[in-house]
């Protein structure tokens, strides 16, 4: 019978060799070490303890190796045994969630993190300043990438290094209440710190979700905290502000932040959150038509990603290759990219970003003379933000896919061009009366909304919808949006993030707002306002395909 203590000193030793190679950037070579303690531990009921940590770390590098997959099973797995050390479950729910939204389990990861926020909330010795609960104001519905670069000090456990995605290691990090109590104006404690890493997270759960207003809120309150807690590490949740700019078509801001958030990890020497800012900007720059600005952006971005086994975000910066490649119309280029990132992303159970891989992919087998491959393609990935209760990116699948039959020439296929385009035209216009500030919901209009209606005005042109463009027109001239009944002025004004993205710092400014009333066409009988209402059907196919409010219950007569 083998000795457990000869096996524990085995089991410690290829721990402490896999957190050696980890430490060294060999994500892969640390992963089969750990692998292979965890084999050794598994049978021996006496080391259940160590079998654990052991599994940590391992579900810590298949993570940082993309296999979320792999890492989500450890890490149930861990959280669900009765020996878990329990001061290490707030760092290990923080990587759980960080795997469960790479593979869009969006409800699983927030009740994650929602129940670590409240173990590290417990855990402060003192009040963390700034960090309310408004982090927990549950809603209805670009983000952090995965784990990247962290510093292991010697001895630790890969989960007290690595319990926070967002942020570098250091000591005993991720244990809470290890040591005695920091003073208030002292170090923050190993639980100030996860707090400010859940903040973070939380933050990318609600851009991810697109719930706008709640990520507003969530950003804000992150970098306010980071800001005062610990500012060399602002990095992280100023990338989080950028993304939110930049999904909600605030180019300007987006690319400020982003600027900002760079800077920060350079400082920080943060290779990892670099990387990512990186592919961010090069994005933007292409979304902005300066491809020649992406280009160096995604090469130096992936000369860090692809040797760091950061697979996700080496995806990422492929696709976006690709995009660059198609728009040159090198589209054997293109593919081959797009076929790279597209077996990493699926390896690492990417879900949401391998969907939005779909749509591109889908652009160039159209291209190429593919149109069954693309429709295959592009119905795949509409299914799959339904699923993932992404309304607005069903939407905007919709409409580029209604963009490529257009494209397409096909005059057979403008009736079911536009019946993709209006619903789904109608339901990313109406999202701008969800956001706070008027001057946001004019920047969505303008870089989001507005391409969309024109195509759809396009498309009924050219099927001859006289009556659909008249129709269009009338609800567009009637979108004055209706101040909510519990609006009500912030008493501070829009709050901090306000300032940042250059939003007006009046309270009038910031009214919430519902959609505009529908517009009746004809008059009633009664006066109840049950007369014939404009895009009525279409309408009502949006609200149901997209699950997004498009007009208000209320009516305004047209005459």
């Amino acid at each position: 019978m083998t000795d457990p203590f000869a096996v524990s000193v085995t089991v410690a030793e290829l721990a402490d060799a896999g957190i050696e190679e980890f430490r060294r950037g060999a994500p892969q070579a640390a992963h089969d070490l750990f692998e292979r303690a965890a084999r050794a531990a598994e049978p021996h009921p006496e080391l259940a303890g160590q079998y654990l940590q052991v599994l940590v770390n391992l579900a810590t590098t298949s993570a940082h190796l993309g296999d979320h997959p792999a890492a989500i099973a450890a890490l149930r797995q861990i959280l669900d045994a009765p020996d878990t050390d329990p001061a290490l479950r707030p760092a290990i729910l923080i990587n759980f969630s960080q795997s469960l939204l790479e593979t869009g389990a969006y409800e699983e990861a927030e009740a994650a993190l929602t129940e670590c926020h409240a173990l590290a909330t417990a855990a402060l010795p003192h009040p963390l300043p700034g960090a309310g609960p408004a982090a927990l104001h549950t809603a209805t519905t670009a983000p952090l990438p995965g784990p990247g670069d962290r510093g292991i000090a010697a001895g630790d456990t890969l989960a007290a290094a690595a319990g926070s995605p967002a942020w570098p290691a250091a000591a005993t990090y991720g244990v809470p209440g290890a040591g005695p109590d920091p003073a208030p104006d002292g170090p923050p404690s190993d639980a100030a710190e996860l707090l400010m890493a859940c903040l973070v997270a939380l933050s990318t759960v609600a851009i991810q979700r697109e719930d706008w207003p709640r990520a507003e809120r969530l950003t804000a309150e992150a970098l306010e905290v980071v800001t005062r807690i610990r500012p060399d590490l602002v990095g992280r949740p100023l990338m989080n502000v950028a993304a939110l700019a930049l999904a909600t078509g605030r180019y300007e801001p987006a690319e400020d932040f982003a600027e900002a958030a760079l800077a920060a990890c350079e400082a920080g020497r943060e290779p990892a959150g670099a990387a990512s800012v990186r592919l961010m900007l090069a994005q933007l720059y292409t979304a902005t038509g300066r491809a020649e600005q992406a280009e160096p952006l995604l090469h130096a971005a992936l000369a860090h990603t692809e040797p760091a086994g950061l697979t996700v975000e080496t995806a990422v910066g492929w696709e976006q290759l690709g995009l660059l490649a198609a728009s040159r119309g090198e589209l054997d280029e293109a593919e081959a990219l797009y076929g790279r990132a597209q077996t990493l992303l699926r390896r690492a159970g990417a879900t949401p970003t391998e969907a939005a891989l779909a749509v591109r992919r889908a652009e160039i087998a159209h291209l190429a003379g593919r149109p069954a491959e693309a429709e295959e393609l592009l119905t795949h990935a509409a299914d799959t933000f339904a699923a993932l209760g992404l309304g607005l990116r069903r939407a905007q699948t919709h409409l580029a896919h209604a963009a490529l039959l257009e494209r397409g020439g096909d005059p057979g296929q403008l009736a079911r061009a536009l019946d993709l385009a209006v619903p789904a035209a109608l339901a990313i216009d109406a999202v701008r009366y969800g956001m706070a500030a008027g001057q946001q919901r004019d920047r969505w209009r303008r870089n989001v909304a507005e391409p969309a209606l024109q195509l759809v005005f396009r498309l009924a042109a050219r099927a001859g919808e006289a009556l659909l463009v008249a129709h269009l027109i009338e609800v567009q001239c009637a979108t004055t949006p209706i101040l909510r009944e519990d609006a009500v002025p912030r008493p501070d004004g829009p709050g901090p993030l306000g300032s940042y993205l250059d939003e007006p710092p009046p309270p009038a400014h910031a009214f919430a707002v519902a959609p505009p009333p529908r517009l009746l066409l004809t008059p009633d009988g009664d006066g109840d306002g049950d007369g014939a209402v404009a895009l009525a059907d279409r309408i009502a196919l949006a609200e149901q395909r997209y699950g997004l409010p498009v007009r208000d219950t209320r009516t305004v007569p047209s005459w």
